[in-house]
């Protein structure tokens, strides 16, 4: 395939996160070569051990001394997901970053089709787990996340939290991860203005072990849709949020005391009823917010040092004149 502006022939990095996967690491480690070596003859194996407490590093050492093209980061203790991504892109490379599960749900040999898809001019490609082979339950609260999470940034894929993705290295260069936030990393790129696709993928029963994740973390999914919501929507202007939330409550608390206001007027007792206290609690909290609202600007306004925006490609003139 000849080179193209848009082309990521080259190095690839993979990175993959696990916890506790000793007995999947050799099988995908064998297949991730198997999937590669025929599209370029320079890649890396990043993996990264969030605080395993099995025998999984000892396995990655022993690849590394195999396979010089693996490499291996150990975190003293379990730090989560989002931080075992960020210590491998830190460490990648690679002009294309590929990420997937250590666990073997993900399946390597979809690789190539996600690289095809960022060839067509995407920056970011997520796997889509088109039949899930999960508990029923999961598959309905991924739906539900996936919905919902769509909705409110308006980045239209079926399955954000695929843990196969492939990236050009602009968008990771670009990328801050902390918390839950790697579940909204298109979402995160998109507003970026990075140009964000998906593709349909295999997906596998797991192999060996149980998943190492808890029904806790669909609570930490919402507090961090929340958060992704104010990143991408409201970044500069957090009034436009407060505000809109003040705003109603206090209308909401108005119209409440105006029509206790008229029971009163026309003679009817109102201070034992309970919709007087909730009236008087919304319009409270209707100020409050919009007060927070104006301190998020006054905030935004003092600590803006740095620009917004991301810049695709420049034309520098002065530069010419200067040759």
């Amino acid at each position: 395939m000849s080179a193209t502006p848009e082309s990521t022939r080259g190095m690839f990095s993979v990175v993959v996160p696990l916890y506790n996967e000793e007995e999947s690491l050799e099988e995908l480690h064998r297949r991730l070569t198997l999937s590669l070596e025929p599209l370029s003859d320079s890649f890396e194996l990043i993996f990264v051990d969030d605080g395993s407490t099995d025998n999984s590093f000892a396995v990655l050492r022993d690849l590394h001394k195999k396979d010089n093209r693996v490499k291996a980061i150990r975190f003293r203790k379990n730090f989560g997901k989002s931080s075992a991504l960020a210590a491998g892109f830190k460490e990648a490379k690679g002009e294309c970053i590929i990420t997937l599960d250590a666990d073997l749900q993900d399946v390597p040999e979809e690789i190539p089709a996600l690289i095809k898809k960022l060839e067509e001019g995407y920056d970011l490609v997520s796997g889509w787990k088109f039949k899930r082979k999960d508990p029923l339950v999961r598959k309905l609260a991924s739906r539900i996340f996936n919905s919902i999470t769509s909705f409110y940034t308006g980045v239209k894929i079926h399955d954000f939290n695929c843990g196969l993705k492939c990236y050009r290295r602009e968008v990771i260069d670009e990328l801050e991860l902390y918390g839950e936030l790697h579940r909204y990393i298109p979402a995160i790129a998109n507003w970026k203005g990075f140009k964000v696709a998906e593709v349909a993928v295999d997906h596998h029963h797991r192999k060996h072990g149980t998943s190492k994740f808890g029904s806790e973390r669909y609570l930490r999914g919402l507090f961090d849709l929340l958060t992704v919501i104010m990143l991408t929507k409201y970044p500069e202007k957090p009034l436009h949020f407060f505000g809109l939330l003040g705003t109603l409550l206090s209308f909401a608390g108005m119209a409440i005391n105006l029509y206790l206001l008229i029971l009163r007027i026309s003679g009817k007792w109102i201070s034992n009823r309970p919709l007087l206290l909730l009236g008087i609690l919304l319009l409270i909290l209707g100020v409050q917010f919009i007060f927070f609202g104006l301190m998020g600007e006054l905030i935004v306004f003092s600590s803006q040092k740095e620009t917004t925006y991301t810049v695709k490609e420049r034309l520098d003139t002065d530069q010419t004149a200067h040759q």
